[in-house]
C-alpha cells in the first residue's frame, strides 16, 4: 500500500485536520484554566466563546428561564451516563419512588450498559424499545423508533426518556421532535444521543423538545476525549440534574480541571464543521449515493425488507425456540418469489449479491452512512473481518457493523434489534464518509471491493 489510505470510517472516529492539531498543540502548557493569571482568564474566554457559539448555532440561551447548561465532558459515553444517573437520583430524591427509564434497543452500548447497570443495582426501571424492524412493513423507517410504541410505555413514574438521534451502524435518524412531544405530553423530560448527528445537522432543542443532548467532537475532526453535554437547567418534571464528577467546574455539573487543549481544538473543529454545512452534507450525499449505485452496477443488490420478503423466516416447530434460529421459509408474493429467484441464481453462481440494511428513504439516512451486507454461498459465506483487512491492504479503511461469526456466535446488538437474518451477521460493513471524502476516494473503494468481495480470501472457513 502506497501513499496515504482511503479512510471511511467516520462514524467510528473522524481524523484531525492540520489545523485542529495546530490549535491543541497551541493550546498546551497554558496552565489552569481555574487560576487568575492571564494565561487562565484567556482559557475562560476562549471557553465562554466556544459556548456562546453553541448556543447561538442551537438557538438556545445560556441564562434565563429556560437557559441550557453547556458541559464539556470526555466524550459521548460519559454524557449518555452523566444524565441517565443523574435523572434517576434526582427523580428518586424527589418522589421517593423507584424511578423508570426508557430507551430503545438500537442505542450507543455506553447508554443500555448504564441503564442496565441501575437496573443491577436496583435503582430503577428500565423498558427497553423495540425498534422498526426489516420485517415490519415500514421498510423506508427501519431502525426507527415508533413513537406510538413511546407512547403506550410510558408509566407514571418514568423519569426520562432517551433516544439517540442517529444510529452510528444503520444511520438511521429517528424522529426527535414526535418522540420528544410523545415524551412532554406526560411530562417526562427527553434527552437524545446525538453524537453521530451534532456538526451534521443543525441541532435546535428548542425546536426538537429536547431537554438535554450528548456530543462528542471526534465526530466531527476535533480531538478524541472531548464531548459536550447540553441539559436545560429546569426539567420537564422540575428537577434538575446533578453533576456525575463533583466540583465547581462546568457550572458545577462536572468538576476537574478542564481539558484546555482539547477544548480549543473541539472548537477549531465545530467551527470548521458548521461552516456551509448544508453544502457539505449535498456533497457526502452525492458521494454517498453514488457509491451504492456503483456497487449495484456491479453485484446484485437488495434492500433488507426485500430480502426479508424473498426468504421470509419460519418457525422451526419448538416453540422454544429463539427467533435467531429461525430457517428461510418460501415466498409467498409474486415480488418475494422473484427477488428470491434472483438471489438463489446469484449464489448458485458463487456472486456476492449485497443487502442494504437501514430505511429505505435515504433522507431518514446519515448523509455520510451506508450500511450494508456482502452475502455469498461459498464456503462459510463472507467475513466482514477478512474482507476489511483485504480492503486495508489496497488502501481503503472501513468499519465492521459487527463482528464477524465466532465460536460464541454475534451480532451487533443492532443488527439484533432489526431482525436481520444471522446469515447476514458476519458479512456486515459499515462505510462511513467524512466532510474530506472526495469522489476519487469513492472509485477508489469501489474499485477495492469489487476485488475483494468475490476472492476466496474473504470466505468463512468451515
Amino acid at each position: 500500500m502506497s501513499g496515504s489510505p482511503v479512510y471511511l470510517d467516520n462514524n467510528g472516529s473522524t481524523l484531525m485536520t492540520q489545523g485542529v492539531i495546530d490549535t491543541v498543540t497551541h493550546w498546551m502548557n497554558q496552565g489552569n484554566p481555574s487560576a487568575e493569571h492571564a494565561s487562565a482568564r484567556k482559557a475562560r474566554k476562549m471557553m465562554d466563546r466556544f459556548r456562546q457559539r453553541l448556543a447561538s448555532q442551537g438557538n438556545f440561551a445560556l441564562s434565563g428561564p429556560d437557559a441550557f447548561d453547556l458541559v464539556f465532558t470526555s466524550g459521548g459515553s460519559e454524557g449518555n451516563c452523566h444524565v441517565v444517573t443523574s435523572a434517576a437520583r434526582a427523580y428518586s430524591a424527589r418522589t421517593r419512588e423507584l424511578p423508570h427509564i426508557i430507551t430503545s434497543a438500537a442505542e450507543h452500548k455506553s447508554l443500555l450498559a448504564c441503564c442496565r447497570q441501575l437496573v443491577r443495582d436496583n435503582l430503577a426501571h428500565l423498558t427497553v424499545l423495540p425498534v422498526r424492524t426489516a420485517e415490519g412493513g415500514q421498510p423506508a423507517l427501519v431502525g426507527t423508533v415508533d413513537p406510538e410504541v413511546l407512547r403506550a410505555a410510558i408509566r407514571p413514574n418514568t423519569c426520562l426518556v432517551t433516544i439517540m438521534a442517529a444510529n452510528n451502524e444503520t444511520g438511521a435518524i429517528n424522529d426527535l421532535r414526535a418522540l420528544a412531544a410523545v415524551a412532554h405530553d406526560s411530562g417526562v423530560p427527553f434527552h437524545s444521543d446525538a453524537v453521530q448527528l451534532f456538526g451534521k445537522s443543525a441541532l435546535d432543542p428548542g425546536a426538537l423538545g429536547l431537554d438535554a443532548y450528548t456530543a462528542s467532537f471526534h465526530k466531527l475532526h476535533g480531538p478524541p476525549g472531548v464531548g459536550l453535554l447540553a441539559i436545560r437547567r429546569s426539567f420537564v418534571a422540575g428537577y434538575t440534574l446533578g453533576p456525575l464528577v463533583c466540583g465547581t467546574q462546568n457550572s458545577g455539573l462536572r468538576g476537574g480541571t478542564e481539558n484546555l487543549p482539547g477544548i480549543a481544538g473541539a472548537f477549531a473543529a465545530y467551527k470548521l464543521s458548521v461552516d456551509s454545512r448544508g453544502a457539505k452534507n449535498q456533497k457526502m450525499r452525492q458521494i454517498r449515493d453514488g457509491i451504492q449505485a456503483a456497487l449495484a452496477r456491479r453485484f446484485p443488490t437488495v434492500h433488507i425488507s426485500d430480502y426479508c420478503e424473498a426468504r421470509p423466516r419460519v418457525p422451526d416447530g419448538d416453540p422454544s425456540t429463539p427467533d435467531s434460529s429461525r430457517v428461510p421459509g418460501p415466498p409467498t408474493t409474486r415480488k418475494g418469489a422473484a427477488l428470491a429467484r434472483k438471489l438463489d441464481n446469484a449464489e448458485m453462481s458463487d456472486r456476492p449479491v449485497l443487502v442494504w440494511i437501514g430505511p429505505s428513504d435515504r433522507s431518514r439516512i446519515l448523509p455520510n452512512t451506508l450500511f450494508f451486507s456482502t452475502l455469498r454461498a461459498g464456503a462459510g459465506g463472507f467475513c466482514n473481518r477478512k474482507a476489511r483487512a483485504a480492503l486495508e491492504g489496497e488502501g481503503v479503511i472501513v468499519g465492521t457493523g459487527s463482528a464477524c461469526n465466532s465460536t460464541s456466535g454475534g451480532a451487533s446488538h443492532v443488527l439484533e434489534a432489526l431482525d436481520v437474518p444471522p446469515e447476514l451477521w458476519q458479512g456486515v460493513l459499515r462505510v462511513s464518509l467524512s466532510d474530506d471524502t472526495t469522489p476519487d476516494d469513492a472509485a477508489k473503494f469501489v474499485a477495492a471491493f469489487a476485488r475483494v468481495a468475490p476472492s476466496p480470501e474473504v470466505l468463512m472457513e468451515i
